[in-house]
């Protein structure tokens, strides 16, 4: 009897142990997995407090010396000049959340990235945040799937423009993707979960999600025909900015 009991106790406590430790995993896993969206997107009017000046507009085709001023005022101080000169920096820059890595997610997809890298300011991975839980809401209302949309190109070092431009006439030697503000999206190709597909009416929806977020003033857009995708700069508010410049203090 006694060894029945001993034998029960024993099973008692291993459950319990087990079972505490299914439970302290499941509290550590979402510590230790990174998080993209981490600032609360900004509640200003864009139109009117942007850090600088942006009209609202449906057409999407802001020029780049527009894009880059943007750029420059919201996104990174200095540029980097090499890609090894970046990420020799880019554990410091992560860990003041002065840059945020993206991953692929339920609302878009990275393609292979081989002239930029995956980091954006925190206010431009909002905005891709934004972009797609807009861009979902109207494919739903349509009767359509959740499609991602896909990420063709990041943030850039000096080194990784100069080198793009030689394959790229679009690639202008000082670009706003150097500040960690820009990013492209190719408005011809889509996810369906791992899979590629080229929708014929997604683009449309696509580009009324984007229509409709540019007159809000939430960015600056420009359609490049050549490399079919859409050259997109976050627009900072003055009380973003701000409150980051306390941030760093």
């Amino acid at each position: 009897m006694r060894k029945k009991k001993k034998q029960l106790s024993f099973f008692i406590i291993l459950s319990l142990l087990l079972l505490a430790l299914v439970l302290l995993a499941l509290f550590i896993h979402p510590l230790l997995k990174p998080h993209m969206f981490r600032i609360n997107t900004c509640k200003c009017d864009f139109c009117k407090d942007a850090a600088a000046p942006v009209d609202s507009t449906a057409l999407l085709d802001d020029l780049n010396v527009v894009q880059l001023e943007h750029a420059q005022i919201g996104g990174l101080r200095q540029t980097f000049d090499t890609d090894s000169d970046f990420l020799k920096s880019v554990d410091g820059l992560l860990k003041k959340d002065v840059l945020v890595k993206i991953e692929d997610c339920r609302f878009f997809h990275i393609d292979q990235l081989k002239h930029s890298h995956p980091y954006l300011v925190p206010e431009a991975v909002n905005l891709l945040k934004d972009i797609g839980v807009e861009f979902h809401k109207r494919l739903k209302s349509n009767g359509m799937k959740p499609y991602r949309f896909v990420i063709t190109s990041v943030f850039r070092t000096d080194e990784s423009q100069h080198k793009l431009g030689r394959h790229n006439t679009n690639a202008t030697t000082n670009s706003a993707h150097c500040y960690g503000t820009t990013f492209d999206i190719t408005y011809n190709k889509f996810m369906d979960g791992d899979s590629v597909f080229y929708p014929a009416k997604v683009p449309v929806i696509f580009k009324q999600t984007l229509v409709a977020m540019r007159l809000q003033c939430r960015f600056l857009i420009k359609k490049e025909h050549r490399q079919s995708c859409y050259h997109i700069t976050v627009v900072i508010c003055r009380e973003s900015l701000a409150n980051r410049r306390i941030g760093t203090n």
